[in-house]
């Protein structure tokens, strides 16, 4: 009922906020790493005379500090009276409207879709998990959640994707037009072509963590996990530390983990203590995916931005839980199809293949499937897109 309330709330809101000629150019960040299509929003902006401003979740305030020191305004928001009153003006002042994620606030916005353009850009750049209409506990929500569903999906007149394949996920998954679909390129993926940023946070990361260089590097990703209460958890098997004693003295295992999951790893950190263990918290997932030979995942979407690394030559799925995850939260039907790498489901197994010399997978029939239009481009495409909304 609260939501209902205040869905309610923001509709009567957004009616009395709504701009007859909408100014700005707002950013909706939930997370952070697509920080150079932002700065390339800025400057674009500047151009044409629009106010850009990020709206950002408390999750994502280190990232949008940042972005501060550099000029650009940024503004800290979540449900609430707060919002309502002050910050839901400035989303209903947008000439363009971008989010990176499902915004459950969107379903009450009044918008003139005339004069706001609402692009989704999603946080991911391609799809192991289900979600929208496909994850599975939305057949199990009221009707009234699954309107308020959809209302959110119908808001967005564009969603920019890297591939027909993700392309065709959207679709299903959240019950709107393949003409909303602009396969354009997903813009985050950008910097995993620069020649220079490559070349110098791996040289960071080595001379930071000299025991790496020369080494066979595996890194271990696994995607982040909630219980049935919304609390972040792991549970790896119990026979999880074979695999790192059966490490040869040539390997170096980084584990990653979700920063929510910072108690857990603290734990980790004090009962293994091996010398082929590395914890590294200085460089973040994307930087350290430049040094790894061998990944390590579940059902993560990092794969879809390992496999444009010129370093990548091999990909595990260690899927230790995959009938559960199945179950529990839905894993899209044809992963099995097209996954690019050995799918395990028991260390055994795991160690076993982390026992076989490497060698380079060719990841091109993955990357056609899925980053068609991921080619270093995509960020100067998306704003050349945008300037058709901007323009009086």
């Amino acid at each position: 009922m609260k939501k209902v309330i205040y869905i309610w709330l923001v509709n009567l809101f957004s009616r009395w906020k709504r701009a007859k000629d909408p100014q700005n150019i707002i950013y909706l960040m939930s997370f952070a790493g697509n920080e150079h299509l932002i700065e390339a929003y800025a400057e674009l902006a500047k151009k044409y005379d629009w106010k850009f401003i990020i709206m950002y979740l408390p999750q994502c305030k280190n990232a949008a500090m940042r972005l501060q020191k550099k000029g650009i305004k940024v503004v800290e928001f979540q449900d609430g009276f707060d919002f309502l009153l002050n910050k839901l003006q400035l989303v209903m002042n947008a000439r363009l409207l971008l989010c990176d994620n499902y915004y459950a606030f969107l379903s009450g916005c009044q918008f003139d879709h005339q004069k706001t353009h609402v692009v989704q850009l999603w946080h991911a750049n391609g799809a192991i998990k289900t979600f929208g209409w496909e994850e599975l506990t939305t057949a199990q929500r009221s009707k009234s959640d699954k309107r308020r569903f959809q209302k959110v999906y119908d808001q967005f007149d564009e969603y920019l994707v890297g591939s027909q394949k993700m392309a065709e996920i959207f679709t299903n998954s959240y019950h709107v037009s393949e003409t909303r679909m602009n396969v354009i390129g997903y813009p985050r993926t950008d910097i995993l072509f620069d020649k220079n940023w490559q070349m110098q946070v791996s040289q960071k990361i080595m001379n930071k963590y000299p025991d790496l260089s020369g080494k066979e590097i595996i890194l271990y990703t696994p995607t982040y996990r909630e219980d049935d209460h919304g609390n972040p958890m792991m549970n790896l098997p119990e026979d999880f530390e074979q695999m790192i004693q059966s490490l040869n003295g040539n390997q170096r295992l980084i584990i990653k983990l979700h920063p929510h999951l910072k108690a857990f790893e603290n734990q980790l950190r004090n009962q293994w203590q091996y010398p082929n263990l590395v914890w590294i918290d200085d460089f973040s997932t994307n930087d350290l995916l430049l040094v790894a030979d061998r990944l390590i995942t579940d059902y993560s979407s990092v794969i879809f931005d390992y496999t444009l690394l010129p370093n990548a030559k091999q990909t595990i799925f260690y899927c230790y839980d995959y009938d559960e995850y199945a179950k529990r939260v839905g894993i899209q039907a044809d992963f099995k199809k097209w996954v690019p790498g050995k799918l395990v489901t028991t260390t055994k197994e795991l160690v076993s293949i982390l026992e076989e010399p490497l060698k380079k997978t060719d990841f091109t029939a993955f990357n056609r499937l899925w980053n068609t239009a991921n080619d270093g481009q995509a960020t100067n495409r998306v704003l050349q897109n945008a300037v058709q909304y901007l323009k009086d």
